[in-house]
């Protein structure tokens, strides 16, 4: 049995701990952490209910951590196999550097493109302990599988574009969005600049361009360029010389149309994309911080929302024909083991304890930086984790038929 030791147990949080245990079946021993009472609390209920719903050791703790005090989580992933860091992402590299220090595998879900390349670094020389593997979560993360299962089947990438959203099956208002992830991470993918390769040249460009629209089963979508997503697929495909002077590859965020007009409004035209402000009339800072309490306050969150996944590939196949390959996956908010589980729990959710699935078997490097391309969706999809992307209402049937 494994020990993991997940730290925050905010929606995600607590659903990483809690699908650990019921699809691991009993191959994991989790301790969740969080600094946030009501939190702690919410997450022990969940998992004492699974003590009573399957027949396998439920085996798990809590720990009231405050990850600002390095000597406290220290002390708290000493002895661990697997760190599962589910912070805001400015936590993330003095955790992972923690791990890499003490011989804890580390895993995140983080978007952000410079704490990933941070992570990187650690491993950089030789220097990793353990296995280092950040952005583990839907996007970036499961799209990236996704989008490496097109571009392997290609000789020569010519056109590869990536698209996932989380969205509200039932949009009201103005922005035709609800919460359903951190508003910090919203906020910081639809302002930093975005990694894209255009014409064969890694490029960045401005997050909430390029601008599209499209639609499934009668339903209109727009789709815009936000940051994070791509994770290190560019350079995957580099390295595999499948790029060329006229390769395109990005990531797009799917939402409802005319929702990326009005976000363009608040953080450009206003200017609430502002990483950071001094204060102005009344004292107030006007930046994202701002922008975050806004939609904080005024948007309401959801539980009933969908993923949409969606991938494109163009290219040359092995028999020098030119093809066109789409990948295509809903999953909406389902109900299992006494509770609701939003798409964007569980999706992301899955995509980080299969890393950590894949990796106590044996299936993934032991050491080093470990990128998500690293795992086929073959690979995925054998675990019990896939079943989030291809048939959640298949996960507690099979977990309840375990012994």
């Amino acid at each position: 049995m494994k020990s993991v030791i997940v730290l925050g147990a905010g929606k995600v949080g607590k659903s990483v701990a809690e699908l650990l245990l019921i699809a691991g079946k009993g191959e994991y021993r989790v301790t969740i952490c969080d600094h946030n009472e009501h939190h702690l609390a919410e997450a022990e209920s969940n998992l004492r209910r699974l003590k009573t719903l399957v027949k396998f050791p439920v085996e798990f703790a809590s720990r009231r951590l405050d990850v600002s005090k390095q000597d406290q989580v220290r002390e708290a992933l000493r002895g661990h196999d697997y760190v599962i860091c589910m912070l805001p992402f400015n936590f993330v590299l003095g955790i992972a550097e923690m791990a890499n220090e003490l011989g804890v595998n580390y895993f995140d879900v983080t978007e952000d493109v410079e704490t990933t390349d941070a992570v990187r670094g650690i491993a950089a020389g030789g220097k990793a302990r353990v296995a280092l593997v950040p952005q583990c979560g839907l996007a970036p993360g499961y799209i990236a599988i996704a989008a490496y299962e097109i571009a392997r089947q290609f000789k020569t990438v010519h056109e590869l574009t990536l698209r996932v959203g989380a969205l509200p099956q039932f949009p009201t208002n103005r922005l035709k969005y609800n919460v359903t992830w951190s508003t910090a991470g919203v906020v910081n993918e639809y302002c930093e600049p975005c990694n894209v390769m255009l014409d064969g040249r890694r490029v960045k460009v401005p997050a909430l361009e390029g601008l599209e629209h499209f639609s499934f089963e009668g339903i209109e979508y727009e789709a815009a360029y936000t940051s994070g997503g791509v994770g290190s697929l560019i350079e995957t495909l580099e390295a595999e010389k499948k790029t060329t002077g006229e390769t395109r590859i990005a990531y797009k965020t799917i939402r409802y149309p005319g929702h990326f007009e009005l976000m363009k409004f608040l953080l450009q035209d206003l200017r609430l994309g502002v990483e950071h402000a001094d204060p102005g009339p009344g004292g107030v800072k006007f930046d994202r911080s701002l922008a975050m309490g806004i939609l904080d306050n005024a948007v309401a969150r959801t539980l009933q929302d969908e993923v949409v996944v969606f991938v494109n590939g163009v290219g040359i196949d092995n028999a020098g024909i030119r093809r066109q390959i789409n990948f295509k996956r809903i999953v909406r908010a389902t109900t299992m083991f006494g509770r609701v589980w939003p798409a964007i729990e569980l999706t992301t959710a899955a995509g980080v304890c299969a890393m950590v699935d894949l990796h106590r078997q044996g299936r993934l490097p032991k050491t080093g930086f470990i990128r998500q391309e690293e795992c086929t969706l073959e690979m995925f999809n054998q675990s019990l984790f896939g079943l989030a992307y291809e048939n959640p209402d298949a996960i507690e049937p099979s977990v309840r038929a375990a012994h």
